[in-house]
């Protein structure tokens, strides 16, 4: 049976942020979504074998919302089923946050992500030309979207793993289920590559 994944990266990064981790799995299929934040959005087919869904960050967030027929679970790395603080969620990131960066993006795109990128933990060059419009609707998500409801439907078919240096939080995920925390920050996939394809080798071996 071919095993397969469907991967979302987050905010201010593109498709090629998997590279290193995919480096790792070489004997997975893996259909990569591109949120078309430097360049054309693409969003290829779901797998037609039993497949797993991954998210980085806000790419968690993203799958929550999607219909994901034939998805035999959900591995998030760094991710989170609601990123602002609500009465109810008070360890999110404070919305007057996003609500600045947008202002901000429309005069500084560039800025905006470089800043964002450090904070996350790389100093890489963006990958293309920042498409404004398409990072402010990443935003909006981010600053509105609760998908605590819908990550719980899923029970134990949704896997997590996160950093204890995360500056999103680690500890408060935000998710119903246990997940786990390693050493490392926001940006696993890139810093933690192995780890995390074993990780999520560890779930795809549970697909029949």
């Amino acid at each position: 049976m071919t095993r397969a994944l469907y991967l979302v990266h987050g905010w201010g990064f593109d498709a090629s942020f998997w590279v290193p981790m995919l480096a790792h799995l070489p004997d997975v299929s893996a259909q990569v979504v591109d949120c078309g934040y430097f360049g054309s959005e693409h969003r290829p087919a779901l797998p037609q074998t039993p497949y797993l869904a991954v998210g980085h960050s806000a790419g968690s967030l993203a799958l929550l919302g999607q219909e994901l027929p034939g998805c035999e679970g959900l591995v998030f790395l760094n991710g989170f089923p609601r990123f602002t603080a609500a009465p109810d969620f008070p360890d999110g990131t404070p919305e007057r946050v996003l609500t600045r960066m947008r202002a901000r993006l429309k005069r500084d795109p560039a800025a905006v992500l470089h800043d964002f990128r450090a904070l996350c933990g790389t100093d890489a060059s963006l990958p293309g030309t920042p498409d404004v419009d398409a990072l402010d609707r990443g935003l909006d998500a981010l600053q509105t979207l609760d998908h605590r409801s819908q990550a719980a439907d899923w029970k134990d078919r949704l896997h997590w793993m996160t950093g204890t240096d995360d500056p999103f939080g680690a500890a408060k995920t935000g998710f119903a289920t246990a997940g786990e925390q390693v050493e490392g920050g926001h940006l696993l996939p890139l810093t933690h590559p192995g780890l995390c394809a074993d990780f999520i080798r560890r779930w795809l071996d549970d697909l029949r």
